[in-house]
C-alpha cells in the first residue's frame, strides 16, 4: 500500500534534494524546470505568504516513487480571500514549461490514484491549477480516468517549437530551405566583413556571473523597448531569482549563457540551460542599434551549431511560435493547463475567467475542452 507525506517546511524541502534528483532522472518527466535546483530556488525567492504543498509518495518500504511539486496560494479581492488554490512551484512570476508530476516509470496510475484520493480528502483548497503539462504526458489522460465525474477543465496553454539536432552541422543546414540556408551564411559573412570579425562568447566565469546577467537584462529590455514592452526581467525579485539560478546552474554545468560581441560590445545574448543532453532557450536580447545586422538571428544559429558540436540531442525553443523559431523548425509540442475544482467559489471563478477570455481573445487562440 502506498503512503503519502506532505512536505510543508523549507527544511524538509532542502532535505529532499538527493532523493528528488534521483527520482527525476528515473521518471518520464525529466526536464530542467522540474529539477530540485529550479524549484527550490523559486521557492526561496517567491514564497511570500504561500504554503508548501509538496506531496511525496512512498512504497511500504519507504522507497520514494512520486513527487508532486505544489504550493498553496490565495486569490484576494481587496483583503478578502475568495480562493485558496494549489499550483505548481516554478510558475508566476517566472515561467516554466514542461511541468508535470514526477513518478517512477510504470507506476504512474497507481501513484496518481493515491495523489487524487489524498487531495480530495484535504478539503482546504478550492482550485488546483496544473499548468503547462505536456499534452504528450500520460498525466492528463490518467487524471480524466481517475477523477471520473469530478469537475475539471483543460485547455491548450502553450506551443513549444523544438529542433531535433543531427550529429553534423551540415545535416542541420540541409534541413533548412535553400533560401534560409543562404540567408544565414550571408548575414554572418556580412557581419564579419563589416566589422572585421566578431566573437562568439560562452560565459564560464562564476566570479562575474552577476555582471553577465545584468548585461543580459539590459539587452533583453532594449529588445522589448522597440515594441514598447517592458520585457520579462523588469521586476527586481525576478532578476534576483535569475541571478541566483544562473550561479547555481553554472556550478552544476547546466548554464549556457552566450553573447555575440562586436568591436568589444555585447550586441546580443542568449540565456539557455543544458539538461538531459538538451539545450533549452529561456530568454534573449539584442541591441536595436544593431538590428540591421541581424545580430539576434546570427547568435541563435551560432548557438544551435555549438549545441550540435557538443552532441546535444535537441534545441528546445520553449513557449512561443515567433517567426524566428518557426523559420528554423516545424516541430512543436503542445502544453495544457488543467483546472480541478473543489468548491462553489472555484466554479464561479472559472466561469468568469472563461467569459473574460472569450471576450478578450479571438476564437481558436485558446482551445478548451472537458477533461
Amino acid at each position: 500500500m502506498l503512503s503519502i507525506k506532505r512536505v510543508s517546511t523549507q527544511n524538509e524541502f532542502l532535505r529532499l534534494k538527493e532523493d528528488w534528483t534521483s527520482l527525476l532522472k528515473r521518471s518520464k518527466s525529466n526536464t530542467v524546470f522540474l529539477t530540485w535546483e529550479w524549484m527550490y530556488t523559486w521557492w526561496e525567492c517567491f514564497k511570500g505568504n504561500k504554503q508548501l504543498f509538496i506531496l511525496t509518495v512512498h512504497e511500504e518500504n519507504e522507497n520514494l516513487i512520486g513527487i508532486v511539486p505544489l504550493c498553496m496560494d490565495k486569490k484576494k479581492v481587496g483583503s478578502i480571500t475568495v480562493l485558496n488554490y494549489i499550483r505548481f512551484l516554478g510558475t508566476m512570476p517566472t515561467s516554466s514549461d514542461h511541468l508535470d508530476f514526477i513518478f517512477s516509470q510504470w507506476r504512474e496510475r497507481e501513484t496518481l490514484e493515491a495523489i487524487v484520493n489524498y487531495m480530495f480528502q484535504e478539503n482546504k483548497w478550492d482550485l488546483c491549477l496544473l499548468s503547462n503539462i505536456p499534452v504528450s504526458s500520460s498525466t492528463g489522460k490518467l487524471l480524466k480516468e481517475i477523477m471520473g465525474n469530478k469537475p475539471s477543465q483543460s485547455e491548450i496553454s502553450q506551443v513549444c517549437p523544438y529542433i531535433p539536432l543531427p550529429t553534423r552541422i551540415e545535416d542541420y543546414h540541409s534541413s533548412l530551405s535553400g533560401n534560409r540556408r543562404n540567408t544565414i551564411k550571408r548575414r554572418r559573412r556580412n557581419l564579419y566583413k563589416k566589422y572585421n570579425g566578431f566573437e562568439f562568447v560562452t560565459w564560464e566565469s562564476p566570479d562575474d556571473i552577476d555582471d553577465a546577467m545584468e548585461r543580459l537584462f539590459v539587452l533583453h529590455e532594449k529588445r522589448w523597448m522597440v515594441v514598447k514592452h517592458k520585457g520579462n526581467f523588469i521586476r527586481n525579485d525576478v532578476r534576483k531569482f535569475h541571478k541566483k539560478i544562473a550561479r547555481t546552474f553554472l556550478n552544476s554545468d547546466m548554464l549556457r549563457l552566450y553573447f555575440l560581441r562586436v568591436q568589444g560590445n555585447d550586441v546580443a545574448a542568449l540565456y539557455t540551460f543544458k539538461y538531459n543532453n538538451k539545450l533549452f532557450y529561456y530568454q534573449g536580447g539584442w541591441d536595436p542599434e544593431w538590428s540591421r545586422d541581424h545580430v539576434g538571428n546570427i547568435l541563435t544559429n551560432l548557438v544551435i551549431e555549438d549545441a550540435i558540436n557538443k552532441g546535444y540531442s535537441e534545441y528546445d525553443f520553449l513557449r512561443g511560435t515567433e517567426d524566428y523559431k518557426t523559420r528554423l523548425t516545424d516541430k512543436k509540442r503542445e502544453e495544457m493547463d488543467i483546472f480541478i475544482l473543489n468548491s462553489f467559489n472555484a466554479r464561479v471563478y472559472l466561469l468568469f475567467r472563461n467569459l473574460y477570455h472569450k471576450m478578450t481573445r479571438s476564437e481558436g487562440l485558446r482551445m478548451t475542452c472537458k477533461l
